[in-house]
C-alpha cells in the first residue's frame, strides 16, 4: 500500500505532513509570541509564573493518568475499526473523570498546605490564587475526554492538514480571548479563561471538523484489554517522563520567588519556540511513520531514522549553537527592561537544544514496542533533576540550579546509544552531523551578537 500508484508513498505523504505541522507550528509560536508580548505589557511577571506553576502541575496530572490511547490507536492494526475506537474514547472519558477529581483535590491541598505553613511564604505556591486556579482546570480536563477519536485516526492517517488548522484555530481563540480580557480585567484570571477556550474550540474542531466517521464510546475486552496492555508502559513512561521533562518547574517553584520564576518562564516559552515544533513533528509525523515502515519492511525503517536523524542533528545543533551565543538578545529586543534577565536564562537553556537530538531515538523505541527503554531513559533525566536541581541552588543560585536543569538533560545519552547499537543503528553516518552543526551555530550567533553590540553598544 505505501508503494501502490493509488497513494502517494510514506516519504512523500512524511514530508507533506511536515510541512503542514511545521507551518502550523510557526504560526502557531507567532501567535505565542505575539500574546506573550502584549500580554507581559499588561500584567507584571508574577502573572506568568503563577500561570506556570500552575499550568505544570496540571500538565503533570494529565501526564500522570496518560494510558496510551492515541498511540494505541496509531499503533494498532485495528485502530481503524469503529468497536476499538469506540472502546479508546470510553477509556479516555474515565480518565478524564478521574482527572477531574484529582485536579480538585490538588487545589485543596495547595491551600491546606499554605494554611499551615508548610509552603514556603516567598515561593509560587503561597500564593492565595493557586488552589483556585488549580480546581479551575477540572474544566479543561472534561474538554479533553471529550476530544473525538478523529484526532488519533488523523495522526496515524499523516493528515498534517486538518491537525496543522486545529491546532492553529484553538490556540487563535485563545489568544484573542486572554489578550482581550487581560486588557479589560488586568488579570491573571484571564490567562485561565484562555486556557478553556483553547480546550473548548479544540473539542469541538476534532468533532465537527476533521474527517473521519464518529464513533460512541462502548467497552469491548479485547480491544480495552489491548489499549491498557500497551498502556500500562505508557502510563509508566508518561510520569517518568512528565518528572523528567517539567520537574524542574516544580522544583524551581518551590525555590523561587513568583518574579523569578516568571522571568524563568518568559525564557522557556522562548525556547518553547522550537521545541514545540520538533515535539510536534516527533510525534505526528516521525513516530507514525516509523511505525507505518516496521509494519511493512525494517530496511523502509532504518532508512527513514538515519535521514530524519540527520535533520533533527543540523537543526537542533544549529539552534543550539545560536541561542548559546546570541540568545540573550531576542529578550533585550522583543522585551521590556523588567524582563531582561530572561536573557541570560534562555542562552543558558539553549545547551539542552542539543540534548533533544535522542527524541527521534525514543519515538523508534515507542514505534518498535519497546516502551520500556524510554521509561529508563525518563528516569535517568528525572533523577538526575530531582539531585542536582535544589543543589546546583544551594550552591550557586539561581545560574545553578539552571545549569543542572540542563546538564540533566544528557543523562538519557548513554542509554539512547546501547539502544542504537543493539539495534545496529550506531555508526559514524548517524552521529556525525551534530558536532559540526553546534560549532556552524556558535559561529552564526557570534556573528549575531557582534552585529546587535554595534547597533545597541549599551547592552554590552
Amino acid at each position: 500500500m505505501i508503494d501502490s500508484g493509488e497513494s502517494p508513498g510514506l516519504g512523500g505523504r512524511m514530508v507533506k505532513a511536515a510541512l503542514w505541522l511545521v507551518g502550523s507550528n510557526v504560526s502557531s509560536q507567532a501567535l505565542r509570541l505575539i500574546s506573550s508580548l502584549v500580554l507581559t505589557r499588561l500584567l507584571m511577571p508574577d502573572a506568568f509564573g503563577l500561570m506556570t506553576a500552575m499550568s505544570t502541575l496540571y500538565f503533570g496530572l494529565v501526564m500522570f493518568s496518560d494510558m496510551g490511547i492515541w498511540q494505541s490507536v496509531v499503533k494498532s492494526d485495528q485502530g481503524t475499526e469503529a468497536r476499538f475506537l469506540g472502546t479508546a474514547w470510553a477509556v479516555q472519558l474515565i480518565r478524564a473523570m478521574i482527572l477531574v477529581v484529582l485536579v480538585c483535590l490538588m487545589g485543596f491541598g495547595v491551600h491546606i498546605l499554605s494554611q499551615s505553613h508548610w509552603i514556603q511564604v516567598s515561593s509560587v505556591y503561597a500564593d492565595p490564587r493557586m488552589p483556585w486556579m488549580m480546581a479551575s482546570f477540572a474544566v479543561c480536563a472534561v474538554l479533553q475526554g471529550l476530544e473525538s477519536m478523529k484526532l488519533a485516526t488523523a495522526q496515524r492517517n499523516l493528515h498534517g492538514k486538518y491537525l496543522a488548522r486545529l491546532e492553529f484555530l484553538s490556540q487563535l481563540a485563545a489568544m484573542l480571548t486572554t489578550i482581550g480580557l487581560t486588557w479589560w480585567t488586568s488579570s491573571v484570571w484571564s490567562l485561565m479563561v484562555g486556557a478553556m477556550v483553547n480546550g473548548m474550540t479544540r473539542t469541538l474542531l476534532s468533532h465537527f471538523y476533521l474527517p473521519g466517521k464518529n464513533v460512541r464510546p462502548c467497552w469491548d475486552k479485547g480491544h480495552a484489554a489491548e489499549i491498557i496492555g500497551f498502556g500500562k508502559w505508557i502510563f509508566l513512561s508518561s510520569i517518568i517522563g512528565f518528572l523528567a521533562a517539567n520537574i524542574e518547574k516544580l522544583i524551581l517553584a518551590a525555590l523561587l520567588s513568583a518574579t523569578s520564576f516568571g522571568l524563568y518562564s518568559i525564557a522557556s516559552t522562548l525556547l518553547a519556540a522550537v521545541v514545540g515544533i520538533y515535539s510536534s513533528l516527533n510525534g505526528h509525523v516521525v513516530f507514525p511513520s516509523l511505525s507505518q515502515a516496521l509494519r511493512s519492511h525494517r530496511d523502509d525503517m532504518v532508512r527513514i531514522y538515519g535521514r530524519v536523524q540527520r535533520i533533527v542533528d543540523v537543526l537542533l545543533g544549529g539552534l543550539s549553537g545560536a541561542l548559546i551565543m546570541a540568545g540573550q538578545w531576542a529578550v533585550w529586543v522583543l522585551y521590556d527592561p523588567r524582563y531582561e534577565q530572561a536573557g541570560w536564562m534562555l542562552q543558558t537553556l539553549g545547551w539542552g537544544l542539543l540534548a533533544l537530538r535522542y527524541q527521534v531515538v525514543e519515538q523508534l523505541m515507542f514505534a518498535n514496542n519497546q516502551p520500556a527503554w524510554v521509561s529508563a531513559n525518563n528516569a535517568l533525566r528525572a533523577l538526575g533533576l530531582v539531585i542536582t536541581v535544589p543543589a546546583g541552588f544551594a550552591l550557586a543560585g539561581e545560574r545553578g540550579a539552571l545549569l543542572a536543569v540542563v546538564g540533566c538533560q544528557f543523562a538519557s545519552w548513554p542509554l539512547s546509544l546501547v539502544f542504537k547499537w543493539r539495534e545496529g543503528l550506531l555508526g559514524r553516518a548517524s552521529e556525525r552531523w551534530w558536532l559540526p552543526a553546534v560549532l556552524a551555530g556558535l559561529l552564526l550567533g557570534w556573528g549575531v551578537d557582534r552585529l546587535f553590540l554595534a547597533i545597541w553598544p549599551g547592552h554590552a
